[in-house]
């Protein structure tokens, strides 16, 4: 019988791949994603020092550091980014041919869903999605997180769906998003403030002292003025939306804030909204997910449901242009 000859390179990638315990790059991407040899651990259901004697492995094994300490935690380094990457494909290669994935019926399903979102789209996504979970799939059950103030901007919980404003610097290697609402800035202040009489101008804007929400959603609007040179007066800070409205009915100052929250706001309280005088500053809402959670079924749905909530949001929106 024939044999199968390998060439020197096939040879010694086979003799590589025997050598490398696959149990490690599990551990591995677990590090990569939780930064943290804790949380790596929690899991994983290990113990600690199992993942930290496998990072040693790991570190001999390719030649390379992979996680960093530093003030903000671990951080993978180039090279372990690299091969995390390359690793999740193949992950996902072997879950989708020994058919991890299966069919999901909502109504029948017993499942967890981690949800992480910050108060200004909470407000609006929670009440429906929940009604919706209720009526359509009583089985599942939803954990809702804040998001930390100092997290890794790319980072995004293993089996959860963030919903988060589009930074629009480029993608994180280690998430997929799918925009879910491309919303606008508007301006909100108290009925009977010395600027409602006229239409908002740039100058007028920037001109008037602000009150700013702490938070990725404010940052952002300060980042996009900055580009063009310009900065608004912030006089004071407060750090959740709820907590804004109260204070821009009592004084002179005013707000930005997403379009889609108008229609609560302005209902009840003794505010006015005016377009933001940059219409080109939009303002875009991410769902973002773990790539490894592209295919399977029950994410698929979640994710689906969770944008067809802000479609039909979005459509009963009574703001005007």
């Amino acid at each position: 019988m024939n044999e199968i000859q390998l060439s020197p390179d096939q040879d010694r990638a086979a003799i590589n791949l025997r050598r490398i315990d696959l149990n490690l790059l599990v551990m591995f991407e677990a590090l990569v994603e939780e930064r943290s040899v804790s949380k790596a651990a929690a899991r994983l259901n290990l113990t600690s020092s199992a993942v930290s004697h496998a990072l040693r492995r790991l570190r001999d094994q390719f030649k390379d550091p992979l996680m960093l300490r530093t003030a903000q935690g671990m951080v993978p380094t180039p090279e372990a980014v690299r091969l995390a990457k390359s690793f999740r494909k193949a992950f996902s290669e072997i879950e989708n041919a020994i058919g991890v994935a299966g069919e999901f019926d909502p109504a029948t399903a017993r499942r967890t869903f981690l949800l992480r979102v910050s108060d200004y789209v909470g407000i609006l996504l929670l009440p429906r999605l929940c009604v919706e979970l209720r009526t359509v799939a009583p089985g599942v059950s939803l954990s809702v997180q804040s998001f930390e103030m100092r997290q890794p901007s790319d980072r995004v919980e293993y089996e959860g769906v963030e919903i988060r404003l589009s930074v629009s610097r480029g993608h994180s290697v280690l998430s997929a998003s799918r925009r879910i609402l491309d919303d606008r800035w508007m301006v909100l202040m108290r009925k009977g403030h010395p600027a409602a009489s006229a239409p908002l101008t740039l100058d007028k804007y920037l001109e008037l002292g602000h009150l700013k929400v702490s938070g990725v959603g404010s940052s952002i609007l300060d980042e996009l003025l900055a580009e063009r040179g310009l900065a608004r007066r912030v006089m004071i800070q407060v750090p959740t939306w709820q907590g804004m409205v109260p204070v821009i009915e009592s004084t002179d100052l005013i707000a930005a804030m997403p379009a889609h929250w108008m229609g609560s706001v302005l209902s009840g309280s003794n505010c006015v909204a005016f377009p933001f005088p940059l219409p080109e500053l939009a303002l875009s809402i991410d769902a973002v997910w773990h790539p490894r959670n592209d295919h399977d079924p029950g994410h698929k749905w979640f994710r689906e449901l969770i944008h067809q909530i802000f479609q039909d949001a979005h459509k009963k929106s009574h703001v005007q242009d």
